[in-house]
């Protein structure tokens, strides 16, 4: 597998086995000499940080790595106080969406003095975004992604998890986005089935929710239905056979792919659901995901009429009905997917009990995502989708 590079989409990527090794070159363009390495536990006690550590040679000034899931506020506090007790000029994080978050964070808390809460992404009543960017320059962030479904490294997006309020923060920023991204398939290898199962039905999930989302486009279709192929092909043969880089590659690919889609089409129920059950019971995106998707796509797949059936074909069927007999099938083929994966089924079996069913539902009325769905969704008819799943 060659070394691929797509400078401008949307920012640097370098695709391909080995990619890492080409950190010092990447770091050179950036006009940086040290570099700050963020990862989880697990990653800083495998043979993947003694591959970037030897990449970084003498560029590596310092390690964290304690990224701790869903990027707590504190985690990033002691961070931004390593970049300046280091001298740190560039960020590289190694691992998912958290530890990606975590260099997101880290470069806005360093841009912005250490105040958070002014930068947070809020809606106004007729539905427009409201949040202040960044003035100043951020220090720029290469992100090493280990699994395939937060995107994290190619959206302006980013969450941090308020642990006192049990709240997720939500920040929208071009600035957030990573300067460089290094899709290397070998940086997945120790990502265990389960994670690899999870993450990869968030972008299943960001797919399928672009294509009924309000805001839908052409741009978007286009790669949700790609990344969608790619990744109902290639993300159980992941599990199968963990040492498959080939399936491994097609899968990061379509993560990326499925970032791209969303951001200019944006999600709506399912994200938000996961945003409110992430944020009070510290779940997985995936993992409510993998779950609250084929009911979603029940109630919400019919205002897209004949597109429905691009979207079984994507998923590997083939229509012979109607075009709503297609989504039906859609969402049966999604459900067949997540039984080929080692994930729960059930929201009780995630431990989401029955009687907080109405408080999810009330909260996820007022997440941001929800201002894109293509139906109008009460409290009612979000907890009656949720109790399908439970």
């Amino acid at each position: 597998m060659s070394i691929v590079y797509a400078e401008n989409w949307p920012k640097r990527l370098v695709m391909g086995e080995g990619a890492v090794m080409r950190l010092p070159e990447i770091i050179a363009t950036l006009g940086a000499r040290r570099a700050l390495v963020i990862c989880g536990r697990t990653i800083g006690e495998s043979p993947l940080l003694d591959q970037v550590r030897s990449s970084l040679g003498p560029l590596f000034c310092g390690l964290f790595d304690g990224v701790r899931s869903h990027t707590p506020l504190t985690m990033l506090e002691t961070i931004a106080g390593m970049v300046r007790s280091l001298g740190a000029d560039v960020l590289v994080t190694i691992g998912g969406g958290s530890a990606i978050d975590a260099g997101k964070g880290t470069a806005l808390l360093h841009a912005s003095g250490e105040a958070l809460e002014p930068f947070t992404l809020r809606y106004d009543e007729a539905g427009q975004k409201e949040r202040r960017l960044l003035t100043s320059a951020t220090i720029p962030h290469i992100a090493i992604p280990t699994t395939h479904g937060s995107a994290s490294e190619v959206m302006p997006t980013a969450g941090i998890r308020d642990t006192a309020r049990r709240y997720k923060m939500l920040f929208w920023d071009d600035a957030l986005v990573p300067a460089a991204v290094i899709l290397d398939p070998t940086m997945t290898t120790r990502t265990g089935p389960v994670l690899t199962a999870a993450s990869g039905m968030t972008a299943v999930a960001r797919c399928i929710e672009a294509l009924y989302s309000r805001h839908r486009n052409p741009l978007s279709e286009g790669l949700a239905l790609h990344a969608l192929r790619l990744l109902n092909e290639n993300l159980p043969r992941t599990v199968m056979d963990p040492g498959d880089l080939g399936a491994r590659f097609q899968c990061q690919v379509a993560c990326v792919m499925s970032g791209v889609a969303t951001i200019n089409s944006m999600a709506s129920i399912v994200h938000a659901l996961g945003h409110v059950v992430g944020g009070r019971h510290a779940l997985q995106h995936g993992v409510s995901h993998s779950v609250l998707l084929a009911p979603a796509m029940r109630r919400l797949l019919p205002v897209i009429g004949e597109r429905q059936r691009l979207l079984l074909d994507a998923l590997g069927g083939r229509s012979t009905g109607s075009a709503d007999d297609a989504g039906v099938a859609a969402a049966e083929r999604v459900t067949a997917l997540v039984a080929k994966l080692p994930l729960k089924r059930r929201l009780r079996e995630i431990g989401i009990p029955a009687e907080d069913l109405p408080m999810v539902a009330q909260e996820a009325t007022r997440d941001y995502m929800m201002a894109n769905l293509p139906l109008p969704m009460k409290a009612a008819d979000i907890e009656a989708l949720m109790r399908e799943a439970w």
